[in-house]
């Protein structure tokens, strides 16, 4: 696959050569405090995610790196429920407030209906961390309000919070915002 690039940002598959800077990402609590990752505890848990899941999902999931210092920022990912593709998104936080999800995540967005052909796109955030639903907001998705609520391991209750956008208002967008 050739790289999406976007104006600042290559967004590509993972490489082997992304294993050190993807780790201190995914083993950082900061970074991974509401993502599915928060269970990745150790260098030996995320070994085995890298390669099981990071390396062989070339087609859903995508490291996110600067055109110009060709860092690793973080990373994409789409979780397929039938037409529906589910984006988690992370970056490290040296990264963190510069606009790159938002700029990613359109060009996510544009591969999600157009290659993989979903009618439905969804992003989920805990209402701890509003940034992630101003971010998808940014993005063109609509609220679509709360999905459930949970209990972390540190007895934190956390809601669960979704932006969403159909295939069909993402083409209306885009041709009001060509024309």
């Amino acid at each position: 696959m050739q790289p999406i690039l976007t104006e600042r940002l290559s967004i590509r598959p993972i490489r082997p050569s992304d294993h050190d800077a993807l780790q201190a990402m995914l083993l950082d609590p900061r970074v991974v405090a509401y993502l599915r990752y928060r269970a990745l505890k150790t260098p030996a848990d995320f070994d085995d995610s890298f390669k099981a899941h990071f390396l062989t999902d070339t087609t859903t999931t995508f490291g996110i790196e600067t055109k110009s210092d060709h860092q690793l920022i973080g990373f994409y990912e789409f979780h397929p429920e039938g037409t529906t593709g589910i984006l988690t998104y992370a970056l490290s936080p040296s990264a963190w407030g510069h606009g790159y999800v938002a700029e990613a995540g359109r060009a996510m967005m544009a591969y999600g209906f157009e290659t993989l052909g979903f009618d439905e796109l969804q992003a989920h955030y805990a209402d701890a961390n509003p940034n992630s639903g101003r971010v998808m907001a940014k993005m063109g998705m609509y609220d679509q309000g709360e999905l459930e609520t949970f209990t972390l391991d540190n007895g934190e209750t956390v809601r669960v919070l979704a932006y969403h956008l159909m295939k069909q208002d993402w083409q209306t967008n885009r041709q009001a915002d060509a024309g």
